[in-house]
């Protein structure tokens, strides 16, 4: 291994995938596996000898320069965010993760889970994880410091298509795997991935891991309220050019959507009104 790996994740764009692939990696090369949270502590001493470093949230807090050292290659991981914002709301109404049941301040003490559950539609349910976890999410992949030369920029939609390993070869090739190491890199990830060995069944972090999800889960309103909470998002993150992907979602124009909009996000109505005839009145130049 030429240098030093750091893999990088949000939550709900492959995490449990990548980190089930690289800790296999690093057993089978003989290098030391490191989960950012659980090391913090100790890092400092640890990022001395070989590694592979994992951080599920990509915040690295005061290690934040060791993602500038010479000997570390990077790996940071993205998502389509109506994909995340899918998959995060269908895993928080199932999870046994603990935060999940913890009470949650200013909801009478009602875990997150319990409420979210409790909300009478799904619209309602993505609106209020698009209000609270997925929110953390998102202001972190749109935060990240894009461009660093020692970093590999890779899309979970890519990873999850690429059935001829051609992409992950290449991930593996600039993180400075040589070619004895590569094969390893290769298996693992083969063995970890849905289109290979890793099967749904039992497995209770993959509800689907499609691509491409929000092309059958998003209607008119969810599409109207994503696109008001993060009005750039999808710009920013190269998912879209602009906002015309919305008019290819089901359901009513915009003049319908404002009493809905107006309980679901707290907004006033005539600037509902308004954002929504933006779309429709100019449908074909649609770009913020």
């Amino acid at each position: 291994m030429k240098y030093n790996v750091v893999v990088a994740t949000h939550h709900k764009t492959g995490t449990v995938w990548m980190d089930g692939v690289f800790k296999k990696i690093a057993d089978d090369i003989g290098v030391q596996y490191l989960d950012f949270r659980s090391q913090y502590g100790r890092l400092e001493h640890r990022l001395q000898e070989p590694f592979i470093l994992f951080n599920y949230d990509s915040d690295f807090r005061d290690h934040a320069h060791m993602l500038e050292r010479d000997d570390v290659r990077v790996l940071h991981l993205i998502r389509d965010p109506r994909d995340v914002l899918i998959s995060a709301m269908h895993y928080h109404m199932k999870s046994a993760e603990s935060w999940l049941h913890t009470p949650v301040p200013g909801y009478n003490n009602v875990t997150y889970q319990r409420h979210l559950k409790a909300l009478p539609t799904r619209l309602e349910q993505y609106v209020y994880e698009m209000e609270h976890s997925t929110a953390g999410t998102l202001r972190d992949m749109l935060g990240w410091r894009y461009g660093r030369a020692n970093c590999f920029e890779a899309r979970y939609e890519t990873l999850r298509r690429d059935t001829d390993l051609s992409y992950w070869t290449g991930i593996a090739e600039f993180l400075g795997f040589d070619e004895t190491e590569q094969q390893s890199c290769r298996k693992r990830f083969w063995e970890n991935s849905l289109f290979g060995g890793l099967s749904r069944l039992g497995n209770k972090h993959v509800r689907s891991g499609d691509v491409s999800q929000w092309k059958r889960e998003f209607d008119r309103e969810l599409a109207y309220a994503f696109v008001y909470r993060f009005p750039r998002a999808l710009q920013a993150l190269r998912y879209e050019r602009d906002n015309r992907w919305l008019f290819d979602t089901p359901g009513p124009e915009a003049d319908d959507l404002g009493a809905a909009l107006k309980r679901l996000v707290g907004l006033r109505l005539e600037s509902l009104k308004d954002f929504g005839r933006n779309f429709s009145t100019r449908r074909g130049a649609i770009r913020f």
